[in-house]
Formats: structure tokens, C-alpha cells, sequence
């Protein structure tokens, strides 16, 4: 299965014949130019911020989660569903991400999509997502707090 194009690759493939060839040259090396993610370990997927943001906005963040995963897919994912595909792993962080804290910037890396996909291809995060699936909610607030996504952590 093709990953996602990102907002820049879409926006580099959009021109029109005008466009000078060292412009597309430039992008074609954006594109051909593969992000390498850090290699998770144990220690990055404990690593959190207490008290990200107040216990009710990870509330009302972790529920429109959910109700983006049941309404996108129609029905709750398995914890081997989540373990067995990048693209569901994906679809979290991505969900995640939307709900990042607003008053730390995320670091640039985790706007792309496409950094999204090749970080979930990492089996320690599709296991960690699994394996606290069955708390649900306290999945999103455990995956949003993590300090590997926000700058200056």
C-alpha cells in the first residue's frame, strides 16, 4: 500500500508549465529525499509532560478521537488491527497530533504526514498503541503527552 502524499509534496506536484526546471528540480529532490525517524526505544514512549493540559480538555480531545476513528472506519479497531497496520497506527498519531497541546509547538517533523506513517512503521509504537488500547481514552492522553512530539523535550 503507497503512503499519503504530504501538503508539500501536493503543492510541489501542483504547477503549472511556467515553472522554471531548477524549481522542479527542487522539488523532485523533496520528494526523493526520505525523512529518517528517530528509532524509538522504551524510554521515548515513557517519556511524558505532566500536566500537558487540564484533565478535561484530554477528555474532550481522546473523545473526538474516537469518534473520528468509529465514524472514519465504522467499527473500533482490534489491538492486532492496530499492531498489523501502519496505516491504522497512522490514523492515531495523525488524530493525536490534531489534538497537541496548544500552548507547546509540536516539533516541525510531526506536521508531515508522511513522517507520521514512516514513525508508525516502528513496531514498538503500533505495540505500545495496542497494548493500551483497552484503556481507550488514556491511550490518546498517554500518546499526546509524550515528549518526543513537542520542541524543547
Amino acid at each position: 500500500m503507497s503512503k499519503p502524499e504530504g501538503l508539500v509534496h501536493s503543492a510541489a506536484e501542483v504547477s503549472d508549465n511556467s515553472v522554471h526546471s531548477s524549481q522542479e528540480n527542487s522539488s523532485q529532490e523533496r520528494r526523493d529525499t526520505a525523512w529518517m525517524p528517530p528509532k524509538l526505544s522504551a524510554g521515548d514512549m515513557e517519556y511524558t509532560i505532566r500536566k500537558l493540559m487540564p484533565l478535561d480538555d484530554h477528555r474532550r480531545n481522546n473523545k473526538r478521537i474516537f469518534d473520528n476513528i468509529i465514524t472514519l472506519r465504522g467499527t473500533c479497531p482490534s489491538p492486532e488491527d492496530i499492531i498489523n497496520n501502519v496505516d491504522t497506527a497512522t490514523c492515531f498519531l495523525l488524530l493525536v497530533m490534531w489534538t497537541a497541546a496548544p500552548n507547546i509547538p509540536l516539533k516541525p517533523e510531526w506536521r508531515n504526514l508522511d513522517n507520521l506513517h514512516t514513525v508508525a512503521e516502528q513496531e514498538i509504537l503500533r505495540r505500545f498503541l495496542a497494548e493500551h488500547w483497552q484503556m481507550r481514552f488514556k491511550t490518546f492522553m498517554r500518546m499526546r503527552s509524550l515528549g518526543l512530539w513537542y520542541q524543547g523535550y
